[in-house]
């Protein structure tokens, strides 16, 4: 599609009854990142600075986690960063550089990945890698040993997903099911890495018969979807102009075999049901005691704050999307 034809696209106002704030660390952050990225040599030109810094990644970190602490967003910052580069030399691919979607080049990041996760150091000179290392050592000083655990299980789960995804962008003709999208969709957007970093954003943990507790993994799958059906429909329009249909809208489209224009109103109305629902789930949570009440509440707003600080950084601080 061209951009007189995305032009055409009207994307709905979109619910979100959540509150939103920024850190007033954001601008200190924001440089921290950039030191970050120039000593690891992640962005090549100073073309590719200046649209690192159109995005401005700092303010979508410090809307998510307002009230946290400036070394953990500056370490956060860094990791959002990191993926963010990462990802557009995915998505960004020339003749010369088509390599690094193959399958057997992924994997091979994906497992070097995970020995930086497992040991902190890097297992080959490589610039992305020496970078995690140095964001993996930061982050072990600032939580406890299970939420590392569960951070590595993330972030595994985030590449082998991106590995189904650079799989399906190959094949252009065969489209996933849209329940298949919609459960990938959470880990190849690293929305799960974003729960994760609740706890250490909101400094509660809670034990974990309360964070498997159906009614705690129900709200943090829906903070997770919610995030990604709104990205989804503010980056269509620039999504169809990179010639991108691996979006809910689209998959709706192909599957259901309506207009563009029918399949955008029924991901604004997945996503708008499912904040809805999130809500609902959250009045009637169960009662764990007055102690874990208080610990819960402020975990589940944390939660809240999250999908708020997406929403408003893709609509309000960055003009990567331009929805409205």
């Amino acid at each position: 599609m061209n951009q007189t034809e995305t032009a055409k696209i009207v994307i709905p106002r979109l619910y979100c009854p959540f509150p939103t704030s920024v850190s007033p660390y954001v601008e200190l952050v924001a440089s921290n990142t950039f030191e970050f990225l120039h000593k690891y040599q992640l962005l090549d030109s100073p073309e590719e600075e200046r649209h690192f810094a159109r995005y401005k990644m700092a303010w979508m970190t410090c809307r998510t986690m307002p009230e946290a602490g400036f070394e953990l967003l500056c370490c956060i910052d860094n990791l959002y960063s990191w993926l963010f580069v990462l990802d557009e030399q995915l998505d960004h691919v020339t003749p010369s550089t088509a390599y690094i979607r193959e399958e057997n080049y992924l994997q091979q990041l994906i497992d070097g990945f995970s020995y930086v996760l497992k040991y902190k150091v890097s297992p080959v000179d490589n610039k992305f890698f020496h970078a995690l290392a140095d964001i993996c050592v930061r982050l072990d000083a600032l939580s406890r040993p299970s939420w590392q655990s569960q951070f590595l299980i993330s972030v595994q789960a985030t590449f082998e997903a991106a590995i189904w995804e650079a799989k399906n962008n190959k094949n252009r003709e065969r489209h996933p099911t849209v329940a298949q999208y919609m459960h990938m969709r959470l880990f190849f957007s690293a929305a799960n890495i974003g729960t994760d970093i609740n706890e250490l954003a909101t400094g509660v943990w809670l034990p974990m018969y309360v964070l498997q507790h159906p009614d705690m993994v129900h709200l943090t799958s829906l903070a997770r979807r919610v995030v990604c059906w709104a990205n989804d429909l503010f980056s269509l329009r620039k999504e169809l102009e990179h010639g991108d249909e691996h979006n809910l809208v689209m998959m709706l489209k192909h599957h259901h075999n309506t207009t563009l224009e029918e399949a955008v109103l029924m991901a604004a109305s997945i996503h708008d049901d499912e904040i809805r629902e999130f809500v609902s789930c959250r009045a009637a949570f169960p009662d764990f005691g007055e102690e874990l009440n208080k610990r819960i509440q402020i975990y589940v707003d944390g939660l809240e704050t999250m999908v708020a600080g997406f929403f408003y950084w893709s609509i309000t601080d960055t003009p990567r999307y331009n929805p409205y």
